[in-house]
């Protein structure tokens, strides 16, 4: 065989390698993304029940409201609590369409981009759901339970003892509000507040986060080479 033949079978065989390798190295990036979108099916889940649950508390609160719509501790305790119960419906909404819009086509570092404002978006949530339960959890019991029952329950309820709990609970809440501005809710997070941030995601979240770390290693690895 020619010096020439063995050059150009050599030049053959080094482009069959290279595309192998091209097919490996997508093969690969495919099960990687299924494993992400494996890993994210149980959030979508959790959020979509949360949704569904969150438009039924809505309308049982509505309900509530329209049959005392001229009795004024009704339409202040009931209303603030159906616009409570909207916004963390709408917040939840929310969450479930930006995870079932996640473009696994795009760029690695995109899609870990979108995964880590819906972690924090999820923190967000978690927050707005503690600090606003402390100050709606008695009309919550109340307006929930004349819903089930309907027994006049908020009306029997004392005054004084139902507003004592609503500015203790608003007091709380902006206390809350002030310290998850300052320490959590910045674009620097401390080590302690990332791992906060992170274990109220969830662990589907974090299973999702691992699997596009470990994505983009490989394809840090891979990029010398081509």
């Amino acid at each position: 065989m020619q010096l020439d033949d063995l050059k150009e079978a050599w030049a053959a065989h080094g482009a069959v390698m290279e595309r192998s390798l091209a097919i490996d190295e997508r093969l690969l990036r495919e099960v990687l993304l299924r494993k992400v979108k494996f890993a994210i099916a149980p959030h979508v889940l959790w959020r979509a029940l949360e949704v569904a649950l969150g438009i039924a508390a809505m309308l049982a609160v509505v309900s509530v409201l329209v049959a005392h719509t001229a009795e004024p501790r009704y339409l202040i305790v009931a209303g603030a609590l159906a616009v409570f119960t909207f916004a963390m419906t709408a917040m939840t909404a929310y969450l479930l369409v930006r995870s079932l819009q996640l473009d696994y086509d795009g760029p690695v570092a995109t899609i870990q981009r979108t995964v880590e404002r819906i972690k924090l978006a999820e923190y967000r949530v978690f927050k707005w759901a503690l600090l606003g339960g402390v100050v709606m959890w008695l009309p919550v019991l109340l307006v929930l339970f004349e819903a089930l029952t309907g027994i006049n329950a908020l009306g029997r309820v004392d005054l004084v003892w139902l507003v004592s709990n609503l500015l203790f609970g608003v007091v709380f809440l902006a206390i809350g509000q002030a310290l998850s501005r300052k320490y959590v809710e910045r674009r620097d997070l401390k080590p302690w507040a990332r791992r906060l941030v992170d274990a109220l995601a969830g662990r589907p979240l974090q299973r999702v986060a691992a699997h596009l770390a470990e994505l983009s290693r490989f394809e840090r690895e891979e990029s010398p080479r081509s």
